[in-house]
């Protein structure tokens, strides 16, 4: 019988928030690192971690920087200057379609089936490449849609950025490193205001996001700016097997991922719950999983 993971998105979630909870469940980040290093990226980058506090809560903080990037852009690059982050604040460029006057003005488009080689490529277990390869494409339907073009057509913009794609990638090897057979997801918040992207001012939750929310439980929150970019939700939607509270388990671990600035009312972060199930073959899913968005 092997691990559950629950996720609880009480303040959101993103990938370099889920990541860096996987982090703080005790999974090496050098052995992410690894696991990522072979894949064809066109820019250099590293991947970086700090233990923080979010309203006296310890919690890992984790960026993907790109290298090549001027001081000043290099600022940009966690989109900390825009105001949805304020409540979330997490490394931005995987929020793709929103938030994204980040000062480079060379952005690189990378196409869905170069990031499906990538995941071909992944040095994870035979079910990491496909989860992974369900998660990508559960956010390239998503943005076909939002956009009207087809899969093939599709090209990631900052989502296709060296962080985002180190986001989702890196969290796949994660989950298989903790050895997590099934995944569930509390609700997922739904805030308010706008976001700045490529395309023009966006509600929130964007576009692409709330597209991946179809199916998935949600509650609506008095807060204003971006709790749920895609990758997150691309994560969620491509790697639960059931919604709702936390199943009977015994809890082994909780990690806790953070965003990059405190919020006033509650803690920007992302926990992550690594248990073993009560009863063996509970948690068989439910939900069967597809490519479709």
């Amino acid at each position: 019988m092997g691990n559950h993971l629950h996720i609880d998105p009480f303040s959101g979630i993103a990938g370099d928030m889920f990541l860096g909870a996987c982090v703080d469940l005790g999974i090496d980040l050098d052995a992410i690192r690894q696991a990522l290093a072979k894949l064809p990226v066109e820019r250099p980058y590293e991947i970086t971690s700090q233990r923080v506090q979010r309203h006296g809560i310890g919690a890992v903080d984790l960026k993907a920087k790109l290298l090549d990037e001027q001081p000043a852009a290099a600022d940009v690059v966690g989109h900390h200057k825009h105001g949805h982050d304020h409540n979330h604040g997490h490394s931005h460029s995987h929020s793709h379609d929103h938030g994204h006057d980040h000062g480079h003005t060379h952005h690189h488009h990378t196409g869905y089936r170069e990031i499906m080689a990538m995941v071909d490529e992944l040095d994870t277990t035979p079910r990491g490449r496909e989860r992974a390869g369900r998660v990508v494409t559960k956010l390239a339907k998503a943005e076909a849609r939002v956009h009207a073009k087809t899969l093939e057509d599709i090209h990631f913009h900052e989502v296709g950025a060296v962080d985002s794609i180190v986001d989702m990638l890196g969290s796949i090897v994660a989950i298989e490193l903790l050895e997590v057979d099934s995944v569930s997801c509390g609700p997922l918040p739904i805030s308010r205001g706008f976001v700045k992207c490529d395309h023009g001012i966006m509600p929130v939750p964007a576009p692409a996001t709330a597209y991946l929310m179809q199916g998935v439980p949600t509650v609506g929150v008095d807060r204003t700016g971006e709790l749920v970019t895609p990758t997150g939700a691309a994560l969620v939607a491509g790697l639960c097997d059931h919604y709702g509270p936390a199943p009977p388990m015994t809890i082994q671990e909780v990690g806790y991922g953070a965003g990059d600035r405190e919020s006033p009312d509650v803690p920007n972060l992302l926990r992550l719950i690594l248990g073993t199930p009560s009863r063996p073959g509970e948690l068989g899913p439910t939900t069967p999983h597809s490519t479709e968005a």
